[in-house]
């Protein structure tokens, strides 16, 4: 029999936040779902991906380059004509979009509630930074293949900014993943 009780106003429409918060699930593991680390994650992986497809990487003044203004796609179709630049076109191939998905998923899954959640904030924070050194080093090396004598910065616009501020929020977000609370029982005892 069901007690009139458990069907209280409140208590009828349950969302995933209370039963994640609420249930048992969130305190078998002493944690909650990071909102804060899983927002970051999400707007880091947006800038990146605004990044990627939208923003221009760099401005070329007109007159300068007969290519224009430089994205991402550009890179990649540049970087796999230059001889000695592998990994700038592996990171403007394939490797980009496979550290922005590993990061999403890392990110999200060290904010929830799991015993897997410190070892999955380590990596996320790793592959974050990875991204962002990354895209660095691939820069660089692209740069030197095309033998320019400016640094990697040099006209450089939102696109660049973008994916870089991206990764960091990655980092961050999964870094900031629920810890596990202290138990404050007696070795007898078992904490609420």
């Amino acid at each position: 029999m069901v007690s009139p009780g458990r069907f209280a106003p409140g208590r009828v429409f349950a969302t995933f936040w209370n039963v994640a918060t609420t249930s048992g699930w969130g305190r078998s593991a002493g944690r909650t779902i990071g909102v804060t680390g899983v927002v970051l994650v999400l707007a880091g992986a947006a800038l990146a991906l605004l990044s990627f497809r939208v923003l221009h990487w760099y401005d070329v003044p007109s007159g300068h380059d007969s290519s224009g203004d430089v994205t991402f796609g550009k890179l990649h179709a540049s970087a796999d004509q230059l001889g000695g630049a592998g990994l700038a076109a592996a990171y403007f191939g394939w490797l980009a979009w496979m550290l922005l998905l590993a990061g999403i998923v890392l990110g999200v899954g060290a904010n929830l509630p799991s015993g897997l959640a410190d070892p999955l904030r380590v990596t996320g924070f790793v592959v974050g930074l990875v991204g962002a050194g990354g895209t660095l080093l691939a820069l660089r090396q692209h740069f030197h293949a095309a033998g320019s004598d400016h640094g990697i910065f040099h006209n450089a616009s939102w696109g660049i900014w973008a994916a870089l501020a991206g990764y960091a929020l990655i980092a961050a977000g999964a870094a900031l993943g629920p810890r596990r609370s202290r138990s404050t029982a007696s070795p007898g005892e078992t904490s609420r």
